[in-house]
């Protein structure tokens, strides 16, 4: 495994929480296929000294549902269910690599699944997480939807 620089990356400029791991990346490297990468600094470590955990969980949840975004049309998604597995611990200034692959998409779900691996300049590339996931295609109504409205009642 390793990060190839020639795909054409593009920075995710998230709002909110996601804005603490980053800068992170992305790129769509094949038909079913995502990658997600952050260079790990000294915000990113636990009480260890190693990546939090909380790191590796988020890139593999953005990078897999940013492939459910894609693959399913653009249509917006949020996570319903998420299953992580650690194996190793990835070390500061190493690069996350998550690799991300659509499973099955159907009419309302995505199924994915994701590779985050440890990249040091001086050391073979790592597994440290495997992950696996469920996204929910959100409905997407017309504006002014009845169905939006609270009852005051």
């Amino acid at each position: 495994m390793h990060y190839d620089p020639s795909l054409p990356w593009r920075d995710l400029t998230y709002e909110g929480f996601n804005r603490h791991i980053g800068p992170m990346r992305i790129v769509r490297a094949a038909e079913n296929e995502w990658r997600g990468t952050v260079l790990l600094d000294a915000r990113h470590r636990n009480a260890g000294g190693v990546c939090h955990g909380g790191v590796s969980m988020t890139l593999a949840d953005v990078t897999m549902g940013t492939g459910s975004f894609e693959a399913g049309g653009r249509r917006p998604c949020a996570t319903i269910e998420m299953d992580s597995h650690f194996l190793s611990a990835a070390k500061l200034d190493q690069r996350l690599l998550a690799v991300a692959t659509q499973l099955r998409l159907v009419r309302d779900l995505s199924f994915m699944s994701c590779e985050v691996w440890a990249l040091g300049p001086e050391e073979e590339a790592r597994q440290v997480m495997r992950a696996s996931g469920i996204w929910k295609f959100l409905a997407s109504r017309e504006p002014n939807d009845p169905r939006d409205r609270r009852s005051d009642t």
